[in-house]
């Protein structure tokens, strides 16, 4: 089977906006990681047949560039492919298109395949493989903004608490990728959010967050020539564990 772009057409519905009509960060991430479900299916890579092997995928990196956001009501296009296999790290990309082709948002991501009973990565199977590595398509090569060996937030600005509740679970029995997302965002003050808007966003994840744990979402912030840069950190309560490190592009 040659591997293609896989589009779905979606639609920004009130529910998936902020009080300005913008797209929520969370949902953006949710629409994301449906139209990737519904390609992996086509190819017999989805979780639920990988689930019956005793493997699962599970996401280690996410970065998000926005050139533009789209607004309630709008109609646009998701197009998701796997871009390439990097060591033990499967490639997925993707792009939010307008109807007449303008690029709001590109994406790309490292998948694990992990071993459920030891909750250790293994080998990408041959299959993934030959999908990702066998076809023409054009990657998007964003580069990084993020080095996790090297991060360190220093002297928070700021922090909130959150709980992972029954609406934070996956199929994997642990906290959804969107909801990191969505602690980050909402770790900022309002004043911040209202007033800045969020152009690139790159987040690695490192330990899985189990369901009712209790969790510290810290931010610092730093002004570097036209843009705010933030350094995230998502942390078990009592700061034992990182379970995330983040770094965001904002501009007034």
């Amino acid at each position: 089977m040659k591997v293609t772009k896989h589009i779905e057409k979606i639609k920004i519905l009130a529910h998936y906006t902020n009080y300005k009509g913008r797209l929520f960060m969370k949902t953006l991430c949710d629409l994301l990681i449906d139209a990737a479900e519904t390609q992996t299916k086509i190819y017999g890579v989805d979780v639920e047949t990988l689930n019956a092997k005793g493997i699962t995928w599970m996401l280690h990196r996410l970065h998000i560039q926005l050139y533009k956001v789209p607004y309630k009501g709008e109609e646009v296009d998701i197009a998701t492919w796997p871009s390439g296999v990097d060591r033990l790290f499967a490639l997925r990309d993707y792009q939010m298109l307008r109807k007449n082709g303008e690029l709001l948002v590109g994406a790309t991501t490292e998948w694990m395949m992990i071993d459920l009973n030891k909750r250790r990565p293994i080998r990408q199977p041959a299959d993934v493989v030959e999908i990702s590595m066998t076809h023409d398509i054009e990657n998007l090569h964003i580069a990084s903004i993020l080095d996790e060996k090297d991060f360190e937030l220093g002297e928070p600005g700021g922090s909130r608490n959150f709980t992972a509740t029954f609406d934070n679970i996956d199929f994997n029995g642990h906290v959804t990728q969107s909801s990191y997302m969505g602690w980050i965002i909402n770790s900022l003050p309002f004043e911040f959010l209202k007033g800045h808007i969020l152009h690139e966003i790159e987040v690695v994840y490192a330990h899985e967050i189990m369901p009712d744990s209790s969790i510290h979402s810290a931010y610092r912030i730093e002004e570097k020539e036209n843009n705010i840069v933030v350094y995230h950190q998502i942390t078990s309560e009592d700061g034992a564990r990182t379970h995330c490190v983040a770094k965001s592009i904002w501009q007034k």
